[in-house]
């Protein structure tokens, strides 16, 4: 199934925001190639794969894109802003590109600043459910291994949390946060956002290695938050 013209300027926008600072993270890359899930055949899956991970060829099919209906911009620039934040905050890099982004779709300084301000609250949100559902997962077992302990710090050191809030989280992996109260605060969460909230999470439960318990949680959590079965397979498995 082709993209659409605004999912396709959504996988140039988030690439090139991506590519902004020269550290293409494994993280930033797995919030891209998400996009591609269950919209592509497997050829042209491979195509954008390659044509992601080359900055140039990602500059010469923007200028080659039309405009998007307007109803799509701020949808479009909400999720380049998302791979600014998917190392915790955004770079003076990434902030450079972003704004020529939202000049060339006709947004205006006000409309973005607005925007990223609306986009902030809502990725710091995300982020402290993204650190509850790691912290109960690792302690799943009754074991926090050493691997997951530096996995949850290295999540948290990703997240853009609101300010104050770290120590806070830091102490959840000794003792979580109550699970019926998190599904709950992700269910309020817009589907996308409840996506991007259980994929964050994959690497604390791969940390576990073998750990079918830790993986079995996981699978539950996402079917508990309407995450399809299959998908949360994918991202297991990827």
């Amino acid at each position: 199934m082709p993209l659409s013209p605004e999912q396709e300027w959504t996988l140039v926008a988030c690439g090139l925001v991506a590519h902004a600072d020269g550290i293409l993270q494994a993280d930033e890359w797995d919030q891209v190639l998400w996009m591609l899930d269950e919209r592509l055949g497997a050829s042209e899956a491979t195509e954008w794969v390659g044509r992601l991970a080359d900055h140039g060829s990602l500059r010469a099919r923007l200028s080659q894109l039309a405009p998007p209906a307007p109803l799509f911009i701020e949808t479009i620039l909400e999720k380049a802003w998302r791979m600014a934040l998917a190392d915790g905050e955004a770079s003076e890099a990434e902030c450079e590109v972003h704004d020529e982004l939202a000049e060339i779709l006709g947004a205006t300084a006000d409309e973005l600043a607005q925007w990223r301000e609306t986009w902030l609250s809502r990725a710091q949100q995300r982020g402290e459910i993204v650190a509850g559902f790691a912290a109960v997962l690792a302690g799943s077992d009754g074991v926090t291994e050493p691997m997951e302990r530096q996995q949850y710090v290295e999540l948290l050191d990703r997240l853009p949390l609101a300010q104050g809030r770290r120590a806070t989280l830091d102490g959840w992996l000794d003792s979580p946060p109550d699970l019926e109260a998190l599904i709950g605060r992700t269910l309020g969460l817009a589907p996308e956002d409840r996506g991007i909230a259980l994929m964050a999470i994959v690497p604390v439960v791969k940390a576990a290695g073998v750990g079918e318990v830790e993986r079995e949680l996981f699978l539950d959590l996402a079917e508990r938050v309407a995450i399809d079965p299959a998908q949360a397979e994918r991202w297991l498995d990827r």
